[in-house]
């Protein structure tokens, strides 16, 4: 078509198009109907027309439109407020058959806990699972007239606080082991289901089943539901490795681990409410039982409302007319449980019947939901957002959120995926073998690790029940200089960490002149040691500090308050080639820019690392390792030996590799933090005005 039939054609549109931009108030819609024809317009005119008048004119349209549309986009606020009226509900009626498999993974466990203490001597079975100075504790403060005394034992600032951070490192724990295929999380709700039963059934045997009922499940109304959830968000990201379905494997796990990292945000809430529970109100023992029991009736209602009803409410388009129905079912269901309740002799019937209303209504409606009662919307049939299967474009001249920047790690992470598996091993096999070469004593002597390979439950126990205190002890022997400035583990982080470093700013330099220009193909080796001279260096004075740490505790906690200026002064120092000094300066600068932007990232990685390291102190790890050992034609303490050399050298390869991620991170972050002081692509934007070759005084696309 030529031209000016194309302008005759269109035009009377585009005029209308003028006339409503200029309105004060466009209608919205319309204005969207517009814009797709715009579009449209505006894509025939760059294949036909590129160097034309109209194709610029039509550019202009567009732009205006697009603008108008979205100058009024909604605030972080009202996303923060979407993911919990709307998003996180539809995630979880997306999963809701996890979710139930979830709960069936931890009650019936629970059940067996249950009639496995039944069927054992006395409190043996409970022994077996709580650990005898629980059990002896409890019996003493049940002979002295208060079961519940062990919740009143400490402040309850300090117990709140001990409280949250257990309970949020246990649930993330449930939620990573689904990593390992979904099994790791089952395996880990199964052993809570027991311990869970095998210490309601203790009370039981005591004859203190109401007061532990409601003295345990005042907060556990909230803490058990949070644990089932996290399970569930473990379940939901490693099904995508087990049914990838039409995807491939990565990117099934990686919709998988979006929605279960969904659910496991949601769980945030309930823990830090049942502890602030456990805390303040748990202990108020005295108080009247029904009241007691109405307020865990209410807790259980309140997650029962949100985390099932609401979803289903939202998705289920004939919810609210079966509710007569779900109704029915119900009060059925509840009807024998109280049945079976009446036939065990256990008093106080009506405390047991309010408690066990919301699961009673949880059941009629999952059994509603299997016989097809409540008809679906299309929320199952929305397409899910895919990473692309090959290597995306980086952007380095863009100010990032601190969520852009931890995803482009990972993108940079896959790309150099050969390199940093290759430097990872050979940094544990340095570290390993010069440990164990110069420093005196056994690797026994050297390194303790939590499995006494003695069975994987022993392990499970340390696993759910360990806690971040315990973990780190374990990571942090690693580290462990004794204030010996020529210790061996002081010189060998130095070397191996400073390599790592060095090796993962020059993939991230690489990365960027890749993208901007050619990389020399041909690097000066003075260069080269220059810049690992300065990494060298920055490490070193990291250690320092972690080694001034082990006499003065001020100083460890210095070094990880400050550790995102050492990784953005050593980036500094590499890629933008400067001296250390003003490097240091820079750091400052950069820091100090964004400051919530740089510890955001901080703090998401260092959790993702946590979580990562964690599975090698996991039962599962431990149990493989114990397995190979048995294949060992070898005594015992040889076999320990080295089984603790194979877990040193498992476990640094590891930290190294996820180091890696953090390297990533502060490098992109660099770049971030300078558009934001220097906007050097905008100035090159601007040193490029004028420069570009025009035909007909139009500039020429490319």
């Amino acid at each position: 078509m030529r031209e000016t039939n194309f302008i005759n054609q269109k035009k009377d549109k585009w005029i209308e198009l003028e006339r409503t931009m200029q309105q004060p108030n466009p209608d919205p819609d319309k204005l969207n109907d517009l814009f797709v024809q715009i579009t449209d317009d505006l894509s025939y005119s760059r294949t036909f027309y590129p160097n034309r008048s109209v194709r610029v004119y039509l550019n202009g349209l567009a732009q205006q439109i697009f603008y108008s549309i979205y100058r009024n986009k909604r605030s972080s606020g009202n996303r923060f407020i979407d993911f919990w009226v709307t998003d996180l509900p539809n995630t979880l009626y997306q999963c809701r058959w996890e979710l139930f498999l979830s709960v069936l993974v931890f009650w019936i466990p629970f059940i067996v806990g249950c009639l496995s203490g039944s069927m054992g001597e006395e409190e043996e079975f409970a022994r077996q699972l709580l650990g005898n100075d629980y059990i002896d504790l409890t019996l003493a403060n049940i002979q002295a007239g208060d079961p519940m005394a062990i919740y009143k034992e400490q402040s309850s600032v300090t117990m709140f606080l001990a409280i949250f951070l257990n309970n949020l490192i246990v649930s993330f724990r449930f939620f990573m082991m689904g990593a390992l295929f979904t099994i790791g999380s089952i395996v880990s709700l199964v052993y809570f289901g027991l311990y869970v039963g095998a210490f309601q059934y203790f009370f039981f045997e005591q004859g203190e089943l109401l007061p532990s009922i409601l003295g345990i499940w005042t907060h556990g109304s909230l803490e058990i539901p949070a644990a089932i959830l996290a399970g569930a968000g473990g379940i939901i990201m490693g099904k995508g490795l087990v049914f990838p379905g039409t995807y491939s494997r990565m990117q099934a796990f990686m919709i998988s681990a979006r929605k279960g990292i969904k659910v496991m945000i949601g769980t945030i809430p309930l823990i830090f409410a049942a502890a602030f529970i456990e805390s303040y109100i748990t202990r108020l023992t005295d108080t009247h039982e029904l009241l007691r029991a109405s307020f865990i009736t209410f807790n259980f209602f309140l997650v029962l409302f949100y985390f099932v009803v609401w979803p289903y409410m939202l998705n289920s388009a004939d919810f609210v007319k079966r509710l007569p129905l779900t109704g029915m079912v119900s009060i059925i269901i509840w009807g024998l449980s109280l049945a079976v309740l009446l036939l065990s002799g256990l008093d106080d019937l009506l405390v047991y019947a309010m408690i066990i209303l919301p699961t009673a209504i949880y059941l009629a409606v999952k059994s509603l939901s299997i016989f097809g009662f409540f008809k679906n919307t299309d929320i199952d049939e929305k397409e899910e957002k895919l990473q692309p299967d090959k290597n995306i474009d980086l952007r380095f001249d863009r100010i990032k959120s601190s969520g852009e920047i931890f995803k482009d790690s990972f993108v940079l992470y896959r790309k150099y995926l050969v390199r940093i598996l290759t430097t990872g091993i050979v940094g544990g096999a340095v570290f390993t073998a010069g440990i164990l070469l110069f420093a005196e004593g056994k690797p026994t002597d050297l390194f303790s690790y939590p499995a006494d390979y003695e069975g994987l439950m022993e392990d499970l126990v340390f696993f759910i029940l360990g806690g971040l205190i315990e973990e780190s002890k374990y990571i942090g022997q690693f580290f462990d200089y004794d204030g010996n400035l020529l210790s061996i583990h002081f010189i060998v982080n130095c070397l191996v960490y400073s390599f790592i470093t060095f090796a993962g700013l020059r993939m991230v330099k690489e990365s960027f002149w890749t993208k901007t220009s050619d990389w020399p193909t041909k690097q000066k080796w003075n260069n080269v040691l220059i810049d690992f001279s300065k990494v060298f260096l920055i490490v070193l004075l990291g250690n320092l500090l972690l080694l001034a740490g082990g006499v003065v505790g001020f100083f460890k906690f210095l070094f990880v308050l400050t550790l995102p200026l050492f990784l953005l002064w050593a980036a500094i120092s590499v890629l933008e080639e400067t001296n250390i000094l003003s490097a240091f300066g820079r750091s400052f600068q950069l820091l100090l820019t964004k400051p919530g932007n740089a510890y955001t990232l901080y703090m998401i990685l260092g959790l993702i690392s946590l979580m990562a390291l964690a599975l090698i102190f996991s039962p599962v790890m431990m149990f493989i390792l114990q397995n190979f050992g048995y294949n060992l034609s070898a005594t015992q303490e040889t076999m320990d030996q080295v089984l603790v050399i194979l877990v040193t050298f498992i476990a640094q390869s590891l930290f190294c590799m996820i180091f890696f991620l953090v390297i990533f991170g502060f490098g992109l972050l660099y770049y971030s933090q300078t558009e934001i002081t220097d906007a050097r692509s905008l100035m090159m934007k601007i040193r490029k005005i004028g420069t570009g070759k025009k035909i007909r005084g139009l500039e020429r696309e490319s």
